[in-house]
């Protein structure tokens, strides 16, 4: 093991449960291998072949999903295991992630339980969130907005709650708001989903399609981007709406002028997300944007402005009608 605990009770504390070996506490050698290895997270397992080179930087992922399995840790043997993970991919159905021996349930309000078997052939989300992740709560908005809308036309979709919750009360609250159904608080299953869909970051959103093959991994951006305009999440589906967006684009200007960024001309730009300053709501794709100040309107924000000063322009250059004389406030006749 290679330290960087910052006490050495800690230190201990963590080492008497380990079999295997360490360097000491606080050895200067320890912040060199983790400079030497590029140490980007923990936890990092580095595996050293027999003759002292590296054969993999982490493997600590690999152990998580398969065990034992991924030993040797060549590349002959991560080959195979994905090999393997192709063919479980391919056969994977709704059962296959959701059913664990006997417990074959999610659970409704007031923990009515749900067959799984009652959700299959249906589109599905697995939402992994936690009450006490504040990017967690700050999306549940969003997606609330879009599960209603998407559940409106389409009775044969549902979203399921993984929580990583670290108490029922925490659970219980936080669930109380979603309008879905979820796995029961400290069920096993969320640890293999999690292994499964390699959740590394919360909140996370898998697309399960009705045959119970994984759609995308991905699903929050899309939403975040798309909303429900996004359903059902698949890749033809969300090229037609990005292509339908560039056709829109199209007849937009490169520039504009504004009245809330007098300063300097916005130019449309590329912006996977931003808030926009003039509406202050998040937008995404594209934005009238002027980097020097670091300002994005929205482009129905811009756009609109950028009409009203055409048209205005419009105004100043048309002559009066005829018998007909105006002096900028009104028009009256001569």
């Amino acid at each position: 093991m290679i330290s960087l605990d910052d006490e050495e009770q800690s230190f201990k504390k963590y080492f008497e449960s380990m079999p295997w070996f360490a360097l000491p506490f606080n050895d200067k050698s320890c912040e060199k291998l983790a400079r030497y290895f590029e140490l980007r997270v923990l936890p990092t397992l580095v595996v050293i072949g027999q003759d002292g080179k590296t054969l993999h930087s982490n493997v600590a992922e690999a152990i998580e999903q398969h065990g034992i399995q991924a030993y040797p840790f060549t590349p002959e043997k991560f080959v195979e295991l994905e090999e393997i993970e192709k063919a479980k991919r391919e056969a994977q159905t709704l059962e296959s992630i959701l059913v664990s021996g006997d417990t074959d349930f999610v659970i409704g309000k007031d923990g009515v339980k749900i067959p799984v078997s009652h959700l299959a052939g249906k589109n599905i989300l697995l939402y992994f969130s936690a009450h006490w992740c504040p990017p967690c709560r700050a999306f549940l908005p969003k997606l609330i907005e879009a599960y209603q809308t998407i559940k409106a036309k389409d009775e044969a979709f549902e979203v399921i709650f993984i929580s990583s919750d670290r108490d029922q009360a925490s659970f219980d609250e936080f669930f109380s708001g979603m309008p879905w159904l979820a796995l029961p608080f400290g069920d096993q299953r969320k640890t293999s989903l999690g292994r499964t869909f390699k959740v590394g970051s919360i909140p996370k959103l898998i697309a399960i399609e009705p045959t119970g093959r994984t759609v995308t991994t991905e699903a929050r951006n899309l939403v975040m981007i798309h909303g429900a305009d996004a359903y059902p999440f698949t890749d033809e589906h969300i090229k037609e709406i990005e292509a339908q967006y560039e056709e829109m684009a199209k007849g937009w200007p490169e520039k504009v002028k504004h009245a809330l960024h007098e300063q300097h001309e916005l130019v449309l730009t590329m912006r996977r997300m931003y808030i926009c300053n003039g509406c202050e709501k998040e937008g995404h794709l594209r934005s009238f944007y002027c980097a020097e100040c670091d300002f994005d309107l929205h482009p129905k924000c811009a756009l609109e402005e950028d009409k009203r000063i055409k048209d205005d322009n419009k105004l100043e250059k048309a002559k009066p009608g005829e018998g007909w004389k105006c002096d900028g406030e009104v028009c009256s006749r001569a």
